[in-house]
């Protein structure tokens, strides 16, 4: 059989030369030749590959699929078969190898049957490398995966081709539910103005940290701080873009409280100078316009006289209001229940509410705890109540809510008035300024300090046209 194999001298001279790794198998898959490339490449010499005489040295644990293509290639079900698999060098090293096998069929063993050429193109390089980069995807995914910052990636245009599943926690999406949408879909439209990847958008820098809103799936938004980058090719084509992103609005909270809290401490300073040099003199003039009106014996002067005392007493009220920034109160804590106090708060106010033609709704959760607290809360609930009924001339439902959560207590005021535009709410709060003609712009500032004094926070949230909610959240003791 191998004189045929001889006989065939082009065939035999590229066999003995070719820098692939080749052999000659019988049928029973013995190998019969093998040239010097497949000698080099296992080790061994060519009597050895003989006498191992399996073709060409797999190993063990990839023989079984080797040897169901093989079969089909010796009963004639298929003409050749490539695979790659493991071999053990004579060293006892693992090589990978490309094995092409084909069926000779006008080179015939001696008995008749088939000859079959092996041809073994050591991969070994190329499988390490794809190791390699196999653990590195690994690990970039187990990363991306467990990542508590919510990974995006997103083409040139903005389009997400990638969410990390953070993204749950972000804004309450699915993954598959982003992929393929327009990602500034999802800015409050108040920022679109500022978005990086558009081509007038002077700043073409290759990263940039990024703060805007993010619409939740639920409706609300929420503040985002994504740190962004361009990956360009090597002809500085922009391929796509990766952000890194996270929830930053208990952040911005905090710091939005710092901000209030140092002007509230401002504020308190320079209240405290004016109304000590006020309500003296205010004091004197409220007298001597009492004695001034008991001698109006006709009443002629009674018009202007009930003018003036009652200028003087909301000077008064604001002078009041300015000692409440401006000293701690030494009012007592005590025990209440705060259902107690809302429908104290809502008995009070039921003559304004009927005048406009407002209705108090009161859903409050049952067995709600008493809190530590100052007379002056009742004062807080009182301001606000007072601003959700006068925001709706036109009547409406002003819905007072109350429940627990872990030890917190959340007391919820919400109306259906005129709201407060975005660029107009981050002046609540600030000294005099007011919505109403004849506000002080003081009330909703002492409301904040009192529930400060109490550890506690206020927030509001307004949308114009829709109304506003007010929400104070104490400590349960």
């Amino acid at each position: 059989m191998l004189s045929q194999f001889n006989d065939h001298s082009l065939f035999t001279r590229t066999f003995e030369k070719s820098p692939i790794g080749m052999a000659l198998l019988s049928s029973n898959g013995s190998i019969l030749k093998a040239n010097p490339s497949l000698c080099t490449m296992l080790g061994y010499t060519e009597s050895e590959l003989i006498d191992l005489g399996v073709s060409p040295n797999p190993h063990p644990e990839d023989l079984e699929a080797d040897l169901k293509l093989w079969n089909k290639l010796v009963h004639g079900e298929m003409d050749g078969y490539q695979i790659e698999q493991r071999y053990v060098h004579k060293s006892g090293a693992i090589l990978w190898g490309l094995l092409n096998v084909t069926a000779v069929r006008n080179l015939q063993e001696a008995n008749g049957e088939d000859l079959f050429i092996s041809q073994v193109v050591d991969i070994t390089e190329r499988k390490h490398k794809e190791e390699e980069f196999k653990k590195i995807e690994e690990l970039h995914n187990l990363i991306a995966e467990h990542s508590l910052d919510a990974i995006i990636r997103l083409t040139p245009d903005g389009i997400v081709t990638y969410v990390s599943p953070a993204i749950r926690n972000l804004i309450g999406y699915e993954p598959d539910e982003l992929i393929g949408q327009y990602v500034y879909d999802y800015w409050h439209p108040e920022e679109l103005n500022s978005r990086w990847l558009q081509k007038d958008n002077t700043d073409q820098s290759d990263s940039r940290i990024i703060i805007n809103r993010l619409r939740h799936k639920n409706g609300h938004y929420i503040w985002h701080e994504a740190h962004s980058k361009k990956i360009r090719n090597a002809s500085g084509e922009i391929q796509h873009v990766i952000s890194m992103g996270r929830d930053i609005t208990e952040r911005m909270q905090s710091e939005e409280l710092i901000r209030r809290s140092e002007k509230l401490s401002l504020v308190g300073e320079l209240a405290a100078g004016i109304a000590h040099e006020i309500r003296n003199p205010l004091t004197s003039l409220r007298g001597f316009m009492q004695l001034y009106m008991k001698e109006d014996i006709d009443g002629s002067r009674k018009l202007r006289n009930d003018v003036m005392i009652s200028e003087i007493d909301r000077i008064n009220e604001i002078v009041s209001e300015l000692l409440v920034l401006a000293k701690p109160s030494n009012e007592v804590y005590e025990l209440r229940d705060v259902v107690q106090i809302l429908n104290h708060v809502t008995r009070l106010l039921e003559g304004q509410a009927n005048l406009y033609n407002v209705q108090i709704i009161k859903e409050f959760d049952v067995n709600l705890p008493c809190i530590h607290c100052q007379i002056s809360i009742n004062q807080v609930f009182i301001n606000i109540l007072k601003n959700a009924i006068e925001s709706m001339p036109n009547g409406g439902d002003v819905i007072i809510q109350a429940r627990q959560m872990n030890d917190k207590l959340y007391i919820r005021i919400k109306d259906a008035g005129f709201g407060i535009p975005h660029e107009e709410m981050i002046k609540i709060g600030t000294p005099f300024y007011t919505t109403k003609e004849t506000g002080t712009g003081l009330g909703l500032m002492v409301s904040m300090r009192v529930i400060q004094n109490h550890k506690g926070t206020m927030r509001v949230e307004s949308e114009v046209g829709k109304g506003t909610m007010v929400e104070v959240i104490l400590p349960v003791l």
